[in-house]
This record gives structure tokens, C-alpha cells and sequence, in this order.
């Protein structure tokens, strides 16, 4: 016997699959901001825009960087290109050298984000064992979304 699987249910799994594919990947008001990233760090560390806004993070570096956002600190995301799902808790990033990866918010917020010379790496658990994180260290940066004038 054959199974069907409802149409509706099958697109709330592609949609968990894709991450944030199914978003826009433009800005809603225009105005893109950049973050670079180079060997010593990120610039601006601290970022203020206005909803709608496109933030761009862009690797100056000669190796691939990650930026990494927790999805709990996560506001209304209205736009996003090079950010997918990572361990259904975070928001990932691989940004090659010169090139980028963007999101825009949509609404007032304090978004705190991570950006690492190496990637995340997560140990599942196995009999009962608990599992692992090892996390590298990283530069820390704030997106600030305000309704009016970016600063």
C-alpha cells in the first residue's frame, strides 16, 4: 500500500530543510551596510540600521571565516543569502575569501553574533554519552535594528 504524504506537510519539511532559503535574498528599503572581516577582526564590532535593512558580512581574509547567530536571539529575518540552519539552534555562515553573506530584520532588536576563523563542531551523543561542542574562539559583534535613521 502506498502512502501519501499531505501536501502541507510536505512543504514544512522543505521549508526546515532549506533553512532560510524560501527568504528574500534583497533588502526591503535598499540600504545594504557592511561588516569586513579581515586577520585582526570585524568592523564595525557594533552596527546600527533600521528594519528592513540588508547587513552584509564580508570576508577580507585569505581563509574562510563562519558567523554564527543563536536563533533564540533572532528577530523577525525578512531577508537572508548565505545563511542556513545549523543543529536546529543557530543561524550559520561560511563566507570564502572575498565573498559575503547578508540578512535583514524586521524588527527592533539587539542581534549578537559570532564570527570564527574555524567552524563550529558538534559530537553527537552515543549510549547514554552526552555529546560535545567545540567551539573556537571567535570576534563578537551587535546588529542594532531601530525603526528610525541607521547611525
Amino acid at each position: 500500500m502506498r502512502r501519501v504524504i499531505p501536501f502541507g506537510t510536505t512543504v514544512v519539511l522543505l521549508g526546515i530543510l532549506a533553512g532560510c532559503s524560501f527568504l528574500p535574498t534583497a533588502s526591503r528599503t535598499g540600504a545594504v551596510h557592511d561588516i569586513t572581516i579581515t586577520e585582526t577582526g570585524i568592523t564595525p564590532e557594533d552596527l546600527t540600521v533600521r528594519i528592513g535593512d540588508e547587513v552584509r558580512w564580508v570576508n577580507r581574509r585569505l581563509a574562510p571565516v563562519w558567523v554564527y547567530f543563536l536563533e533564540e536571539d533572532l528577530s523577525e529575518i525578512t531577508c537572508s543569502r548565505g545563511f542556513s540552519l545549523f543543529w536546529a539552534h543557530e543561524e550559520e555562515a561560511k563566507i570564502d575569501p572575498n565573498q559575503s553573506a547578508s540578512m535583514c530584520f524586521g524588527r527592533e532588536d539587539e542581534i549578537s553574533y559570532t564570527v570564527q576563523q574555524e567552524r563550529t563542531v558538534i559530537r553527537g551523543s552515543t549510549a547514554g554519552e552526552g555529546g560535545s561542542f567545540a567551539v573556537p574562539k571567535g570576534h563578537r559583534g551587535a546588529v542594532l535594528i531601530r525603526q528610525g535613521a541607521a547611525r
